[in-house]
């Protein structure tokens, strides 16, 4: 060995003795990548899944034929093994099981589309016939409903025509009625020539006094004004028929008190000698109410 080989064994042997492998930077560099680069490959063979190949031997069988024939086999192959064999059947089989043959099959699936069709053949005729069943009670119903409708439509038509008929005969009886008991109505200040005008105006001062003795209170207290007009209708007897609001004066204190006014003052008396042809008089006239004086006076 050289001494310049020697010098350089003995200065790396120096040098590592000085310094411990694991404290190297350059080695520990390097060792980190080699174990990177194994890890990375390993991992990429587990992911793949592709094993490795295996190895394979071809192993050929040797195949003698036997000469001697075999004794007590159900079945005898041919000689030279051709094919599957001839089978010979030296028994017959105790209980033979039979195999399902197609036809069967088709048959049983064929019945049973048959049944399939005729049970819906059966529903939508069913159906049909709830349909047609129900069709018949509604229509039957709705003719029911007209047929109530019509009569109760005729009877109201009846009834109008009776109501009509009715009030046509009392109008008529009652044109009849007037002209027989000579029905008078005083609509306006009667000339004292008039057979009624002493009796129209007896009437009008009794009415006037028990309508200002007896002046209603509310209309004193609420002051109120205005004017009623009412129709009397008096009897021969100078008894009240009846008493009607012609035209009101706004306020349901003035009426009642013009109404009560004339039921106070009654009776009138029988018609004089002069109105012995008159059965009915009807008197039309106005109350007029003075909130200022609290008085009334009729015209």
């Amino acid at each position: 060995m050289s001494q310049t080989k020697q010098d350089y064994f003995q200065f790396i042997q120096t040098h590592t003795q000085q310094r411990e492998w694991w404290k190297d930077p350059l080695f520990i560099t390097a060792l980190i990548i080699a174990i990177g680069a194994h890890l990375a490959f390993i991992s990429i063979q587990f992911v793949s899944g592709k094993a490795a190949p295996m190895a394979t031997k071809d192993v050929t069988i040797a195949v003698h034929l036997n000469k001697d024939k075999v004794k007590g086999s159900d079945f005898v192959a041919q000689h030279d093994q051709a094919g599957d064999g001839e089978l010979k059947q030296l028994h017959a089989q105790t209980s033979p099981i039979p195999n399902a043959t197609p036809a069967a099959s088709e048959g049983k699936e064929q019945q049973e589309m048959l049944q399939q069709l005729s049970q819906k053949q059966q529903l939508d005729f069913q159906e049909r016939m709830l349909m047609t069943t129900l069709s018949w009670q509604k229509q039957s119903q709705e003719d029911e409903r007209k047929k109530k409708v019509d009569e109760l439509q005729s009877q109201q038509e009846s009834r109008a025509a009776m109501i009509a008929s009715i009030e046509a005969q009392y109008a008529q009886r009652h044109q009849m009625y007037a002209k027989k008991q000579k029905v008078k109505t005083i609509t306006g200040i009667q000339a004292k020539a008039d057979a009624s005008a002493e009796y129209l105006d007896r009437f009008r001062q009794k009415v006037e006094m028990f309508g200002n003795r007896y002046y209603p209170q509310a209309a004193k207290q609420q002051k109120l004004s205005g004017e009623v007009r009412l129709m009397v209708i008096l009897n021969s007897q100078g008894g009240i028929r009846a008493i009607r609001l012609l035209q009101s004066s706004g306020s349901s204190v003035l009426d009642e008190a013009a109404k009560a006014s004339v039921r106070r003052a009654m009776p009138f008396g029988r018609f004089d000698a002069k109105m012995k042809e008159i059965s009915e008089l009807r008197i039309v006239r106005t109350w007029r109410f003075d909130a200022q004086d609290s008085v009334f006076d009729v015209e």
